[in-house]
């Protein structure tokens, strides 16, 4: 989450309307050693937590000739070339104690290109990783209470390896009096000092690491493979968790091997940060999950929305780590991936987040009907469905450039695969209880394509064609025309098909949705997306305005500034009454805004009143939606 990524070169990638009959390719990589002779010292010091600055010192045996470092540039789950390649400083290179020159690959930023003299046995590496002070430098993952270490960001490797050949014997040091928590096997810890078990290379990166002032772990399966909720806070008193907060996240545990079953994983650590602070974040890791979210959560008395997050990152440990679409999976981080079935890597892992929130007591049926509502009416609204299909926006990290804000959203598209994703996958499971009379259901899917999960099992790579087949062993019918519809198809229906299997329609009415509700309240703003087009935050800036909307047609455009409704001062609740106060009062609503040094007064023709999405029961249908949603 997050967050999300940039992808592969978009030429290569472009889904066409036969997406579904051509399989992901299997990334070409050059042919590499198995292993790489001795074992790798690596040693970070995080302690200065004032300046956020991690001192990074490695040790690298080698033989004299050229040699290729690289860091790492495609990391799982980013689905993009994500390496922060920019925040590293103050690299230097030596062999007994003299320096040695290193050279850029003009071709490629990541790589670093060296001769090691005649005589020299090992390297001595040295550089500094800048961890952002702001989140407009990027993701902030240190700060003087709690700090996230993310391998990847504090290491080189020796080109031509596989990473899975590479050993590395890593320690970190820590604040005093820290406490953390990591999927690695730990060595040992004096003075602050962590030492851990030399490991591979790909193990590590999969590994990171929490640790802060305010620690507390919380276990939710004892059993013989334990399963622990590892958080830090800003303050002592975040980590007081209510009762039925832990009682939910042990209930996710149990639910989730109602759906997969075997646990592919020796023993599972959730890391959580909740903090106002340090930046969101969803990571999927084999063995543990990086997760970042508000600083209420575990007191059970904020908002409900983002109680998804962690079934979203636990399902990968099945779907993304132990399963993984062919073309995502390579030997080492420095060769691209081909993304093309994001759309069951994300789309049906979001799925399942969205019904396991509401099976462990995360969300509510209610609460997950009214995140649904919200979702759907986001894809039936979204114009920009004419034009771009489902299975183009797995491409939306190479679009997106740098994650650079879109000037209009909902014409360009984003990062679907996610969302519409998941209702694609409502639409799969209600189409397979419709057909067999609820004797089947995407539960027994998830069964049998994560069959053979153990904490031993490799990873097991899949195309498009298992995903069919395994569809169709479940329950037999037209899986490829089903899914390519929805892939490639055009148009602002097809998402509701799912939903209305299940026994309910989307309804627009004048109550607020408790969803949007709450998402205004923790973002700041307040959303009129469905009435009028615009969602404004909390100081009336424009934060989006939807293509061909009441506010488009006007000339409202994002970051204008709204300085009066019906000639007062702007606030949300005199925009909401003066869009009752229009509905069917033929009135346009006259706004006064800014943008840049202009200043406009723009009238806006809208009598619809206020409309908020809902979901609502279809007359004598079958309630599929609820036996979904319901705990097993």
């Amino acid at each position: 989450m997050t967050r999300l990524a940039r992808l592969l070169f978009l030429a290569a990638l472009i889904v066409s309307p036969h997406a579904l009959a051509q399989s992901p390719q299997q990334v070409v990589v050059p042919s590499l050693a198995d292993t790489y002779p001795g074992v790798i010292t690596l040693d970070v010091d995080a302690s200065d937590v004032t300046r956020r600055i991690q001192r990074v010192r490695e040790i690298l045996p080698v033989q004299p000739g050229r040699l290729t470092l690289w860091y790492p540039k495609w990391i799982p789950g980013n689905h993009a070339p994500t390496g922060p390649i920019n925040q590293i400083a103050g690299l230097v290179i030596r062999g007994n104690d003299r320096p040695i020159a290193w050279r850029r690959d003009p071709g490629d930023m990541y790589a670093f290109q060296l001769d090691v003299p005649a005589g020299v046995s090992k390297l001595e590496i040295a550089f500094d990783y800048l961890s952002p002070t702001a989140s407009d430098q990027g993701r902030v993952a240190m700060t003087a209470r709690m700090l996230s270490l993310q391998w990847h960001r504090v290491l080189l490797y020796p080109a031509g390896v596989d990473a899975r050949g590479i050993r590395i014997a890593a320690s970190l040091r820590l604040p005093s009096g820290w406490q953390h928590a990591t999927a690695l096997e730990a060595a040992g810890n004096a003075g602050g000092l962590l030492r851990f078990a030399p490991t591979d290379l790909m193990t590590l990166v999969d590994s990171p690491l929490y640790a802060g002032q305010h620690f507390r772990s919380f276990p939710l399966d004892e059993g013989r493979t334990p399963v622990r909720l590892n958080a830090m806070a800003d303050t002592a008193e975040q980590l007081q968790a209510t009762p039925a907060m832990i009682q939910a996240h042990r209930a996710l545990v149990t639910q989730a091997d109602h759906v997969f079953g075997p646990r592919p994983f020796a023993h599972y650590d959730f890391l959580l940060a909740v903090s106002d602070s340090f930046s969101g974040i969803g990571l999927e890791h084999r063995q543990s999950s990086e997760n970042g979210t508000y600083a209420d959560y575990l007191l059970g008395s904020a908002a409900f929305i983002d109680n998804d997050l962690l079934p979203h990152e636990y399902v990968h440990a099945w779907s993304g780590k132990f399963r993984r679409p062919v073309g995502t999976w390579a030997p080492h981080y420095n060769v691209p991936a081909d993304n093309s079935l994001l759309w069951v890597y994300e789309g049906q892992t979001q799925y399942w987040a969205v019904v396991l929130a509401a099976r462990s007591g995360l969300w509510t049926q209610e609460q997950a009907r009214e995140v649904l509502a919200n979702t759907l009416a986001t894809a039936a609204t979204q114009p920009g469905r004419d034009w771009r299909d489902l299975g183009d926006t797995v491409h939306q990290g190479i679009v997106d450039f740098n994650d650079a804000p879109q000037a209009w959203g909902s014409w360009q598209r984003g990062y679907d695969f996610y969302t519409e994703g998941s209702l694609l996958w409502l639409a799969v499971d209600a189409r397979m209880r419709e057909l067999s009379g609820g004797r089947r259901t995407l539960d027994d899917f998830a069964q049998r394509f994560h069959a053979g999960a153990s904490a031993q099992a490799p990873v097991s790579t899949y195309d498009q064609e298992a995903v069919v087949n395994t569809l169709d062993n479940v329950q037999h019918d037209d899986w490829r025309g089903f899914l390519q519809a929805r892939l490639s198809g055009l148009g602002k229906q097809a998402p509701l098909d799912g939903l209305e299997r299940s026994g309910w329609t989307l309804i627009y009415n004048d109550t607020p949705n408790a969803a949007i509700e709450d998402a205004e309240s923790a973002g700041g703003y307040d959303d009129f997306r469905y009435s009028i087009g615009l969602r404004i935050d909390g100081d009336g800036k424009v934060a989006e305005t939807l293509w061909d909307s009441a506010a488009y047609q006007a000339g409202i455009v994002k970051d204008m500034q709204v300085l009066a409704v019906n000639g007062l001062a702007y606030s949300a609740e005199r925009l909401k009454r003066a869009i009752t106060t229009a509905k069917g009062a033929g009135q346009p609503i006259e706004l006064i805004l800014r943008q840049g040094e202009q200043y406009s007064s723009l009238r806006l023709d809208y009598q619809g009143g206020l409309r908020y999405p809902h979901l609502q029961r279809i007359a004598q249908s079958h309630d599929h939606l609820s036996e979904i949603l319901a705990p097993r």
